[in-house]
C-alpha cells in the first residue's frame, strides 16, 4: 500500500491505513493510548466462593486521573480476557472469559466447575498496562509455575515477593532453579532481592552459577542492594575471579561499589573497594571497555571518597577510550552528591570544560552528568551548552536537564527546611518537658 509514500502524514492517516489493510478500526486504542497518552494500572484482587462455584475477580483501576475522581475522565475503557488455568501432568489448561473494563472498579463473577489453580489476568498479555496482584499465595505460586505467559509469570513473582517471608523465599528460589526461561529467572533473582532475609540471599547467591549470563547479570546487580558483609564478599570474589560475561563482571563492580559505601559492621569499605577496581582498571581491558566502565560506575557509588573522584577524573581526560571516558564522565554527576564543596567545583569546572567539545556523545555524557548534580552552578553551565550549540537535541536535553537539576534543589530546600522545623519543635519539646519537670518539683516541695 503506497498510498501515503513521501507524503507529510498526520496520526489520523495512520488510523485510516491500518483501517484500510486490516479491516480494523482502532480510533478508540489511539483515542486512549496516543492522543490522552499514559495506560492502565491495575489492581485486582481474587477469591473462591465454594458453596456457588464462582470465582469473584474485582479490579480497580489506579492510573492518577485529571480534575474529579468521581468521573470517567482518566479511565480505559478495554476488553481483556481473564483465564483461570488447572494443572493436569504438569500443564497448564485454560479456560478464559472476557470481560470489559471501563471503570474505576468492578467485580466480575465467573462460573467454574471447580476452584482454579490460577488466574492469567489478561492472558496472553497482548495490552500495555501494569498490574498489581492482589492473591492469595497458593494462587500465586501456581502462577508463577504453570502459567504459560512468561510475563505472567514475572507479574506472579513481583507479587509474591511483596508479600514477603520465608514462604515466599522458598517460591521464589524453587522457581529459580526451575524455571526454564532466562528472562523470567533474571526477574526473579532482582524479586528475591527486594526480601530482606538471609534465606533470601543464600538463594540469590546461587543464582550466581546460572548458565545463562544474563541472569548472573541480574543475580549480581541484586546483590548491590543487599549491604551486608555476605554480599560484599560475594562480589568482591566475582570482581576478582571474573565471569565468562563481560557484562556480568561489569554489573559486580558497581555493586561493590554500592555495597562498598554503605557502613558494614560500623565502618565502610571504601578504600578497599577502590583499591579493588583501581586494579580492574588498570588490568581489565575488553570489548567495548564494558568492564572497565563498570567499575567506574562502582567507584561513582562512593561518594564521599576523594580518591575515587581522582580516579575518575583521570579517566575524563583525552586520550581515553571513547567508551570509557562517556562513562566516567556521567560518573561525575553521580559521585557528585557526596562531595566536598571544593571537589564540587573542581567537577564543575572539568564539565564546563568537557562542554566546549563539539563531539555530539561527549556533549550528551556531560548533560548526564550534570543533570544529576544537586547545585545552582550546574545550571549555568546548562544554559550556556543550550544556547551555543547548534544541535536541537543536544539543546532539548539540556533544557530538560535544567529542570531536573531545579526540582533537585527544591526538593533538598524542602527537605532542610522540614528538617529545622523538625529541630525546632525538638527543642520546643524540651523547653517545654523542662518546664514540667521544674512544676512537679515545686509541687511536691
Amino acid at each position: 500500500m503506497q498510498d501515503n509514500a513521501h507524503c507529510t502524514v498526520e496520526t489520523i492517516d495512520l488510523i485510516r491505513a491500518i483501517e484500510k489493510a486490516t479491516g480494523r478500526n482502532l480510533r478508540f486504542l489511539f483515542d486512549q493510548y496516543v492522543f490522552r497518552g499514559g495506560h492502565p494500572d491495575y489492581s485486582i484482587t481474587y477469591s473462591w466462593d465454594s458453596d456457588s462455584n464462582l470465582a469473584k475477580l474485582s479490579v480497580t483501576q489506579t492510573q492518577a486521573q485529571d480534575g474529579d475522581t468521581s468521573s470517567s475522565s482518566g479511565l480505559f475503557d478495554l476488553k481483556l480476557p481473564i483465564a483461570f488455568g488447572s494443572v493436569q501432568a504438569d500443564k497448564a489448561e485454560l479456560k478464559t472469559f472476557t470481560v470489559r473494563l471501563h471503570d474505576r472498579t468492578q467485580t466480575f463473577y465467573f462460573p467454574l466447575e471447580a476452584k482454579p489453580q490460577f488466574v492469567s489476568f489478561d492472558a496472553g498479555n497482548h495490552t500495555l498496562k501494569t498490574v498489581t496482584l492482589e492473591y492469595p499465595m497458593a494462587e500465586l505460586k501456581a502462577q508463577l509455575q504453570f502459567d504459560p505467559d512468561p510475563l505472567s509469570r514475572i507479574v506472579a513473582a513481583e507479587a509474591i515477593a511483596k508479600k514477603g517471608g520465608l514462604e515466599a523465599v522458598n517460591a521464589l528460589t524453587e522457581t529459580l532453579h526451575s524455571e526454564k526461561f532466562w528472562g523470567v529467572r533474571a526477574e526473579i533473582a532482582e524479586n528475591l532481592a527486594k526480601i530482606r532475609l538471609d534465606q533470601a540471599f543464600a538463594s540469590l547467591k546461587q543464582g550466581l552459577k546460572d548458565p545463562h549470563p544474563k541472569v548472573r547479570r541480574a543475580v549480581a546487580a541484586a546483590l548491590g542492594g543487599i549491604k551486608t558483609q555476605e554480599s560484599y564478599r560475594a562480589l568482591k570474589a566475582l570482581v576478582e575471579s571474573g565471569d565468562a560475561s563481560y557484562y556480568v563482571e561489569a554489573a559486580a563492580a558497581k555493586s561493590i561499589g554500592n555495597v562498598g559505601a554503605s557502613s558494614l559492621n560500623g565502618k565502610t569499605k571504601d578504600k578497599k573497594v577502590v583499591k579493588l577496581l583501581e586494579t580492574v582498571l588498570k588490568e581489565r581491558a575488553g570489548w567495548n571497555e564494558v568492564v572497565r566502565s563498570g567499575a567506574v560506575a562502582g567507584l561513582s557509588q562512593l561518594k564521599t571518597s576523594e580518591e575515587a573522584l581522582e580516579i575518575i577524573l583521570k579517566y575524563t581526560e583525552a586520550g581515553t577510550p571513547q567508551a570509557l571516558r562517556l562513562g566516567a564522565i556521567r560518573a561525575l554527576g553521580t559521585i557528585s552528591t557526596g562531595q566536598s564543596k571544593q571537589n564540587l567545583e573542581q567537577i564543575l569546572e572539568r564539565l564546563e570544560s568537557l562542554s566546549r567539545e563539539e563531539f555530539f556523545l561527549t556533549q550528551m555524557a556531560v548533560i548526564g552528568a550534570l543533570g544529576q548534580m544537586e547545585t545552582a552552578n550546574a545550571i549555568g553551565v546548562l544554559q550556556a551548552l543550550a544556547e551555543q550549540t547548534p544541535d536541537g537535541r543536544v539543546r532539548r536535553r539540556a533544557e530538560e536537564a535544567v529542570e531536573k537539576v531545579r526540582k533537585a534543589i527544591d526538593s533538598n530546600q524542602a527537605v532542610q527546611t522540614l528538617q529545622q522545623e523538625v529541630d525546632e519543635l525538638k527543642k520546643a519539646n524540651q523547653e517545654l518537658k523542662s518546664r514540667l519537670e521544674a512544676l512537679e518539683a515545686k509541687t511536691k516541695l
